[in-house]
């Protein structure tokens, strides 16, 4: 998913979620912050969690070989499908997974990314240790997702959100050395600027990666 801004649910918003001019900047400001860390010069085999209409995957589009799109929402896989389909992306797929249910299908990928997905997921330590278990050796990950927002103030216009409201860079950080991941790194990726409680407010996005011991 992307960017969290309306209570429609996410199958009803999928048709005109590429029309959000915010959505996309907030994909190429990502996948700028993603190129400035990692090195994806060898069009890495590419698996995107929580996709929605693969926003970031598409803005790193000159980067990355075959890629994955895997999500949740049948909304959001249809349009990912006619945007595969429309732009001729060869090697290019979308698929239903539900990580908090699911086993990642697939594999072995090069790089694994996300963008404001982890957040929805019910348990994300176990969702970074199916990526590990996903990744070739060497592989690298790319999570952006919001910091610790401990009042909810991102979420404000969601009464029924049960995910997490952002996540300290330092556990993150932990996690990602205790699964195995070496070379972590975490830094902001880019903000969000978005009405909370009656006013305008800046959410900042971090992006952390690590690689899978070779």
């Amino acid at each position: 998913m992307s960017v969290d801004d309306h209570p429609m649910s996410f199958d009803e918003r999928a048709r005109t979620w590429d029309d959000d001019p915010g959505k996309v900047a907030t994909a190429a400001e990502v996948a700028a912050a993603v190129l400035g860390q990692i090195d994806l010069s060898g069009r890495p085999r590419t698996l995107e969690l929580g996709a929605g209409t693969g926003l970031l995957s598409r803005a790193l589009r000159p980067h990355l070989g075959p890629t994955t799109l895997a999500d949740s929402s049948p909304g959001m896989l249809e349009v990912a499908r006619a945007v595969i389909a429309a732009q001729g992306l060869d090697g290019w797929r979308a698929i239903e997974v539900d990580v908090d249910r699911d086993v990642i299908p697939g594999g072995p990928f090069d790089l694994v990314v996300a963008q404001l997905a982890v957040h929805h997921m019910a348990n994300p330590r176990a969702v970074l240790q199916q990526i590990h278990e996903v990744l070739a050796p060497g592989g690298q990950v790319a999570i952006a997702d919001l910091d610790l927002d401990p009042q909810g103030d991102f979420h404000q216009a969601h009464g029924d959100f049960t995910g997490h409201h952002g996540f300290d860079r330092e556990a993150v950080t932990g996690w990602l050395r205790d699964l195995g991941f070496v070379e972590v790194a975490i830094s902001t990726a880019t903000s969000i600027t978005k009405p909370s409680h009656g006013q305008e407010q800046r959410f900042p996005l971090f992006l952390a990666t690590g690689r899978r011991a070779s």
